[in-house]
């Protein structure tokens, strides 16, 4: 007699939610329900409904980016799980603690230039009140250093 395992007498049924622009904000409304109502993320409602957020990011195997021979923007060495980021890669764990990749270009300040040249005395004192001013670099698509300042920038972080 082959072996079958039970079925499970409860199953799920996903769709996308309502959601509905009001003055206030917006409303996320059950797709399953007439009338809707409201709906929050890990809150079970009234008709068994529960919203999941959920993030996804897809990422490449250490073996994979090793054969494919694709170089990390912060480190620069090949192998280890990397995710996408803008035209490269960076490897998921922490590779080099000192760097980081910004999401977006921050605004760019031609102050921010002329405090940088100041001697260092100055220019901490200067620093307290604006934040610390870095030197935004341009970086190739094996994550080296070109040489090329794209500008200053004031950092708060």
């Amino acid at each position: 007699m082959k072996y079958k395992p039970k079925r499970s007498e409860v199953k799920t049924r996903e769709l996308p939610p309502k959601v509905v622009k009001t003055k206030k904000g917006i409303l996320i409304n059950c797709p399953y329900c007439m009338p809707t109502h409201v709906i929050l993320p890990g809150v079970e409602s009234s008709c068994g409904t529960t919203l999941r957020v959920t993030a996804v990011q897809t990422y490449l195997t250490s073996h994979g980016t090793k054969q494919a021979k694709i170089h990390c923007l912060k480190c620069s060495q090949t192998g280890g799980e990397m995710v996408r980021y803008r035209n490269g890669f960076v490897h998921i764990d922490e590779c080099s603690p000192g760097t980081k990749l910004l999401t977006e270009i921050p605004p760019l300040s031609r102050v921010a230039r002329i405090i940088f040249k100041f001697p260092d005395k100055l220019r901490t004192f200067v620093e307290k009140h604006t934040g610390a001013v870095k030197e935004l670099q341009e970086i190739d698509q094996e994550g080296k250093p070109t040489g090329k300042i794209l500008g200053h920038f004031f950092w708060k972080g």
